[in-house]
């Protein structure tokens, strides 16, 4: 059996196993929080990442208010992200994307999903530096730019700081740590040193379980010194979490585990106060994204990664269904470990061969 059919039976035989499977190992439930929480960063368009619905339903079973969600360039579902502003205007806060293969189609996207009600654009920091005019349209509108980038944004600093300084009404936020590097860039480079001082720059814990703990360990403790807890807030990047067999609670447990002690003020803050106040204590007119924008095209096609590290890939459409499962048998908040549900239907599907 090649390599490549080995790896298409696996597929085919976990999916089918679906079916009455029960996790190998589920996890208590997680004990209620009365701990306020709006996630910053999550993901929501189909087939690869969730429906509005699914979001709704995880945030609920987690006991979380609202969350900003976005989607990538290999899940391009942009009417999925309109839909969700429409349905839960309260709740959920769309991040749009630069999507196009030239400046202005690109120029073009971001004026549509500006004029239908995003909350912000997703950029990436070679892009900006290239075509600022893209920051030049999320600034005019007055929302964010949700940006992502290495190196503590070294090479986007200057652009990213004339934004700021001529757009009093917008935001960036760095997704991700906003480039985690060797915290001594903080003193070297007088533009990133501005940038992470900016009062309306700021930083989004996220993508907690896939970093390296000894880059991103002292480059958080370096970064909280120069932004505080006013302009640091919590990113679950669910569903991808479940990736790297992380819960939605597992992600708000990263702050302490890594060292840091912030006290129960500074804590709100994270995980709530600057979240609502950045993208929920004002709203503006929103009306769903024309089905043109619809480029399903210009996705870039990837498998799913799970468990990413030394794991396995899978199509969209089979771990969809492999996710929909799980959350009809209670999801991270009843189950915990997705590692284990996908072993118990491993284990099932031995039980059948």
């Amino acid at each position: 059996m090649t390599q490549t059919s080995r790896r298409e039976f696996i597929q085919a035989s976990i999916a089918a196993a679906m079916t009455g499977a029960l996790p190998a190992r589920a996890t208590e439930a997680q004990p209620e929080t009365e701990r306020k929480i709006i996630d910053a960063w999550g993901h929501v368009s189909l087939p690869r990442f969730l429906a509005a619905d699914e979001y709704i339903a995880m945030l609920d079973a987690n006991h979380a208010e609202a969350a900003v969600v976005g989607t990538a360039m290999t899940c391009p579902d942009l009417l999925e992200l309109s839909n969700a502003l429409l349905k839960y205007p309260g709740r959920l806060r769309p991040i749009g994307l630069p999507m196009g293969t030239t400046p202005a189609e690109r120029l073009d996207f971001i004026s549509a999903q500006l004029d239908a009600g995003f909350t912000g654009i997703r950029l990436q920091t070679d892009l900006v530096a290239a075509e600022p005019r893209t920051l030049d349209l999320v600034g005019s509108a007055g929302r964010a730019a949700y940006m992502e980038g290495n190196n503590g944004y070294r090479v986007a600093a200057r652009v990213l700081l004339d934004f700021l300084d001529r757009y009093p009404d917008a935001v960036a936020c760095g997704t991700h740590f906003a480039g985690p590097t060797d915290p001594t860039i903080l003193a070297r480079e007088d533009l990133v040193r501005q940038l992470f001082r900016h009062p309306r720059f700021y930083v989004i814990f996220s993508r907690q379980g896939y970093m390296d703990p000894q880059i991103v360990k002292p480059w958080t403790l370096a970064l909280i010194e120069h932004t505080g807890w006013d302009r640091v807030m919590f990113g679950s990047e669910y569903p991808v979490a479940l990736w790297r067999d992380e819960t939605f609670h597992s992600t708000q447990a990263w702050i302490d585990t890594v060292g840091l002690t912030p006290t129960a003020e500074e804590r709100n803050r994270f995980f709530y106060a600057n979240a609502r106040r950045l993208f929920f204590e004002k709203s503006v007119p929103a009306r769903l994204l024309d089905a043109r924008w619809e480029r399903r095209d210009l996705k870039t096609p990837a498998p799913v990664w799970l468990f990413q590290k030394n794991g396995i890939d899978l199509p969209e459409d089979s771990h969809r269904r492999i996710l929909k499962a799980y959350f009809a048998a209670g999801g991270d908040a009843r189950l915990g470990s997705y590692r284990d549900f996908v072993t118990g239907l491993c284990i099932e599907m031995a039980n059948r061969l």
